[in-house]
């Protein structure tokens, strides 16, 4: 049973607050951390990611990671214009993120089904960007999306102590239910993201209302005697029940599900 842990959520959980009032929300039902969106894409708005940080710590909340924006990602593997373009934008994160004291990003590696082949320049794109990382003392996380091949690719060809891993049990559950993620890359485990799904999509619903197995996925993350937070990803918008609660008693009920998390 992990006990004493952290308990995080993403800054945006599906309601159209103003990110302040958003971050009081969290503080008020009881988080200690928080996963904030950086880039371009954000469903939260226009609201500039620099100004961020510094109403997180406002609160008294710790910025656990910065899940830098994926749109175009899947260029960063083509020998284009537009993935020489990406690798620069990515670049700028990882200096944001020593700007802002923001000690880790997480990354998306590929977008949708239809991706790009493996290849040379997409290794070298990604050795690059943890060069970068290393030199400004930021952790990388790579987080599983649809494709295990790309992930097992970088971990195979890039070691380095700031490339780390960013478990999301509901990508594993509906994309890749037959990889066991945890058992394979558990060792550079450093953070979570934990919803639940069907099966079927994507859905980011709350931990319990799924078919994510639960007690296998703690049981392995207590094994891995892992430090970090216990962060959701979950959204009441997306995950269409944002009609069955307010804010408050969301995240009320997602700090419930996290305790039964912390506890099996």
């Amino acid at each position: 049973m992990l006990q004493n842990m952290e308990l995080g959520i993403c800054s945006w959980f599906g309601y159209k607050y103003p990110h302040e009032d958003r971050i009081k929300m969290i503080k008020d039902a009881g988080f200690q951390s928080v996963m904030t969106w950086w880039g371009e894409g954000s469903k939260e708005g226009n609201e500039a990611s620099e100004t961020k940080p510094d109403i997180i710590r406002k609160y008294g909340l710790k910025i656990e990671n910065a899940h830098f924006s994926f749109a175009g990602i899947n260029s960063i593997w083509e020998d284009t214009p537009d993935g020489e373009d990406f690798l620069k934008k990515y670049f700028l994160y990882i200096d944001d993120c020593k700007k802002y004291e923001i000690p880790a990003a997480v990354m998306h590696i590929t977008s949708g089904e239809d991706t790009p082949p493996l290849g040379q320049t997409g290794l070298d794109r990604f050795k690059a960007l943890v060069e970068r990382a290393e030199k400004n003392g930021i952790t990388l996380a790579l987080e599983n999306v649809r494709k295990f091949k790309y992930l097992d690719y970088l971990f195979s060809n890039i070691q380095s102590d700031r490339l780390k891993f960013c478990y999301d049990c509901g990508h594993e559950n509906c994309f890749t239910p037959g990889v066991d993620y945890l058992s394979k890359y558990g060792n550079k485990l450093i953070a979570l993201h934990l919803h639940d799904n069907d099966g079927t999509g994507d859905q980011h619903k709350l931990p319990f209302s799924g078919t994510v197995n639960w007690e296998k996925i703690m049981k392995k993350i207590n094994e891995l005697n892992y430090k970090g937070a216990l962060s959701l990803e979950v959204d009441a918008q997306y995950s269409k029940v944002i009609n069955d609660y307010t804010a408050e008693n969301f995240l009320l009920e997602a700090k419930n599900r996290a305790n039964k998390l912390m506890n099996l």
